[in-house]
């Protein structure tokens, strides 16, 4: 992503947070910006495109951000998910994305709905893969069902507490901490009554919703080796010599997974405080997704 288009979302946010979805125009946008026009619609078709951005981006540093927490952690650790799953609150609250979702009460758009909807089964579809990972194999079978319950527990309580008081007095890996305690004994009543709503014909139709985009190496060589090409002396020469490795390692047939998931880490972590922070956290977050669908093609 360029920074004429990392400058309109930025704008394009702050607008949403502070005149509401439905009262931004693409005017407003631009003139915050300090973009024209055509540079605009170079980049985005319509206001929609800005906000879909914006939600797209969020995920994607969630989904980083779960990556680097499990790095080297044993998968069913419980406490481990917890703090999973209370990162999307962070990030949303990072992002004021709260406000921005409170302005979109009565918007009919079907081009939002589907990707809010997209978001919504992506999260789902971790959270059922993680409730295995923690809970064992025996509740396979309901964890989608006990996704959704989780998720809805978690989004209810949050909004609850934030309607009560302004600033809420419960952090968000306490409200998720308490909802898994429930999610224990939903599990235990599940398993013995396999009473299920969401059955494995509910669960195709949601898949059948989203799409995944196939990450192709040849095109993920060719951005790291363009982000290389732009780097200086003066850049730190620890990202270099990350980047140069993970090049090295993407060429190859066979890539050593739990190595680069290793070095992402502190490959991102390099850049930080400089000029390509957001293009070396976008590279780490596209690496990240190659491998994870690596991992899965091996299952």
């Amino acid at each position: 992503m360029n920074k004429r288009k990392r400058q309109i979302i930025h704008a394009a946010r702050q607008l949403f947070i502070e005149k509401g979805f439905n009262d931004t125009s693409i005017i407003d946008i631009i003139s915050t910006a300090n973009v024209s026009k055509g540079t605009f619609y170079n980049h985005f078709g319509s206001k929609n495109e800005c906000l879909i951005a914006i939600l797209e981006e969020t995920r994607e540093e969630t989904v980083s951000s779960r990556y680097e927490m499990a790095l080297n952690q044993d998968p069913s650790d419980k406490e481990i998910l917890i703090k999973q799953i209370a990162i999307l609150t962070h990030v949303n609250r990072k992002r004021n994305l709260v406000q921005i979702f409170e302005s979109l009460v009565g918007n009919t758009d079907a081009e939002l709905k589907k990707v809010l909807e997209k978001h919504m089964i992506a999260e789902l579809n971790w959270l059922a893969s993680r409730l295995i990972d923690v809970y064992g194999e025996g509740v396979r079978e309901i964890s989608y069902e006990c996704a959704v319950q989780a998720l809805g527990m978690i989004q209810q309580s949050l909004r609850v507490l934030t309607m009560a008081r302004k600033k809420q007095s419960a952090t968000p890996e306490e409200v998720v901490q308490v909802v898994m305690n429930h999610v224990d004994a939903i599990i235990e009543r599940q398993l013995k009554s396999q009473h299920i709503l969401i059955t494995s014909e509910v669960i195709q139709a949601l898949q059948l919703k989203i799409k995944q985009k196939v990450i192709q190496k040849e095109a993920l060589l060719e951005q790291l080796q363009g982000f290389l090409d732009r780097l200086t002396p003066e850049d730190p020469e620890s990202g270099m010599e990350y980047t140069k490795y993970l090049l090295k390692e993407l060429d190859k047939e066979n890539e050593h997974i739990h190595i680069m998931q290793a070095i992402l880490s502190a490959f991102n972590k390099s850049f930080r405080g400089t000029s390509h922070e957001a293009e070396a956290h976008e590279i780490s977050i596209t690496i990240w997704r190659y491998l994870h669908m690596k991992r899965e093609t091996k299952k």
